[in-house]
């Protein structure tokens, strides 16, 4: 691991909108909340189609390379410094969701462009329930809230097997 000789000050790191305990920005999370907005949208925006099959995985670097984010130069200088076991959970669950979004999206690909289908409900559908906790979970080793909020997310987001059982209750 090649980490910073010294860390910037935590308050400089605050102004910078980057977790002076993770070292981690939350403006990652755009890469994701951007596309499953689109996916959740579809059936009364099938123009967003075109959007949502153009978007690829992209790591917390390569993201920040290509974004506006004023200090993203910061962020990504700062990803080597991570403490490992939150890297290493980080890029565990960026994973998990580049594999739900990505088969997401090969299942409107299916569609061969009819999105007039009641499919894509259920699609919106399992993109909020399946992608949005993972995300939110991102949010809360961001911001180094994980153990505080776990329990919050459960209830929050019930999966989509949860909203199954509900059904039969």
């Amino acid at each position: 691991m090649s980490e910073m000789s010294t860390l910037p000050d935590a308050n400089l790191l605050l102004d910078a909108n980057i977790n002076p305990s993770t070292l981690l920005a939350t403006d990652y999370l755009n890469h994701f909340n951007e596309v499953l907005m689109l996916i959740e949208m579809l059936s009364a925006m099938p123009e967003c189609a075109e959007d949502i099959v153009a978007w690829r995985p992209m790591g917390y670097a390569d993201y920040f390379q290509q974004s506006t984010f004023k200090e993203k130069q910061l962020a990504i200088s700062l990803y080597d410094s991570v403490p490992p076991a939150v890297r290493d959970q980080l890029e565990s669950l960026v994973h998990e969701i580049d594999v739900k979004i990505e088969g997401l999206i090969e299942r409107i690909v299916d569609l061969n462009g009819d999105l007039s289908n009641e499919f894509l409900d259920s699609v919106a559908f399992m993109a909020s329930t399946e992608v949005r906790p993972l995300i939110d979970r991102v949010s809360a080793l961001i911001n180094d809230t994980a153990n505080a909020t776990d329990w919050m997310l459960a209830i929050d987001h019930p999966t989509a097997q949860d909203e199954v059982d509900r059904l039969f209750d």
